[in-house]
């Protein structure tokens, strides 16, 4: 009897530290997971941030350019400012279209991040191009 009592002592010891182990492995791997989610998380919000400032930086950049064209058209021939101003207001509109663009996004992660951040920067250069292309059409 006192075999079978030492048995069963030995194999409760035995169950109950592989259980402790496995639970323990268990909530270490989510707490983790869940530390490793929070910091993707903080970066990609922190370089969402970075790219907002930047962007909306160059927005004002823009606008500037915008702006100067604008006072410039006022010295143009009728004929010039029909055209020039459809320029000018194309370029306006795309520069809301990027500042709109910049403010839907929601935290998708830090692949979508990467993804919208190539969308973005095509949208940069196309208005950065577009907008080397005016001055010098209009010397």
């Amino acid at each position: 009897m006192k075999n079978y009592q030492i048995l069963y002592a030995l194999t409760f010891v035995l169950f109950t530290f592989i259980y402790s182990s496995c639970k323990s492995s268990n909530e270490t791997k989510t707490e983790t997971d869940a530390i490793e989610n929070e910091t993707v998380s903080e970066a990609t919000q922190s370089d969402y941030a970075i790219l907002k400032s930047k962007t909306l930086d160059l927005v004002k950049v823009n606008e500037a350019e915008i702006e100067a064209f604008k006072a410039k058209l006022k010295t143009e021939t009728a004929t010039n400012k029909v055209k020039f101003q459809r320029e000018i207001d194309s370029l306006q509109a795309k520069n809301v279209a990027l500042t709109s663009t910049l403010n839907s996004y929601k935290e998708q992660g830090k692949a979508k991040l990467n993804t919208f951040k190539e969308r973005l920067q095509k949208s940069i250069d196309d208005i950065n191009k577009d907008i080397e292309t005016y001055k010098v059409e209009h010397k």
